[in-house]
């Protein structure tokens, strides 16, 4: 039979619950930066925060989970609607220009009107020292909280390091028998133990010299 309240808990369809779900749904805290806090929108998620203030969430690439949005395409349009250099006016700066964009084992065929190739130009692979000396391109911010995040970081303590007496004795040795050939240095197996690149010996270097 049952109590009473269970009796009239059955007729009863319409049940009292709470929402106890919200409870446990995870709440991010911002613990870190200032002006991110004072930026964050807790009703997005934190893909789309990010999105929002111009940040990145990884410094990968997509892997997926997000919508591509891509403009309609118009039939028969290709990529660089802008008419190429004419062949003669190509310098050897633009020569290199073309060869940064092209990877190890890609090239480019150039061609005269009547088809003859008239110059292939090849990708080279480049070395991991190149890639560490590349001088990157500075990019505008696109948002004021990456503004505010730049200037911060411009106008933050800097804090000097300092060589030990051993590193200053290390550097001293690989200046006094190489100079300024960081190369060798780099091949040098006696005192390069720790195998580091010829970047990395050229900048500990320069904080010597």
């Amino acid at each position: 039979m049952g109590t009473v309240r269970q009796r009239k808990a059955t007729k009863n369809t319409n049940k009292n619950t709470r929402r106890v779900a919200d409870r446990h749904r995870k709440r991010i805290t911002i613990h870190g930066n200032s002006i991110i806090k004072a930026n964050w929108n807790k009703k997005l998620t934190l893909r789309q925060n990010y999105e929002k203030l111009g940040l990145l969430t990884s410094l990968n690439g997509q892997t997926g989970g997000k919508e591509k949005n891509r403009p309609d395409e118009k039939i028969g349009s290709t990529e660089g609607d802008n008419e190429p250099k004419e062949l003669k006016e190509l310098t050897e700066a633009d020569i290199e220009e073309i060869k940064k964009t092209l990877g190890p084992g890609e090239g480019m065929i150039q061609r005269d009107d009547e088809g003859n190739i008239v110059r292939v130009i090849y990708g080279e692979e480049r070395s991991h020292n190149d890639i560490l000396d590349a001088e990157v391109a500075p990019v505008e911010a696109k948002t004021d909280v990456v503004r505010a995040l730049e200037e911060q970081a411009a106008n933050g303590v800097q804090h000097e390091k300092y060589h030990s007496e051993f590193e200053l004795d290390w550097i001293q040795k690989l200046l006094k028998k190489h100079g300024e050939d960081y190369k060798a240095m780099f091949w040098d197996k006696d005192l390069n133990v720790y195998q580091l690149t010829a970047a990395q010996l050229k900048k500990k270097c320069s904080k010597y010299i």
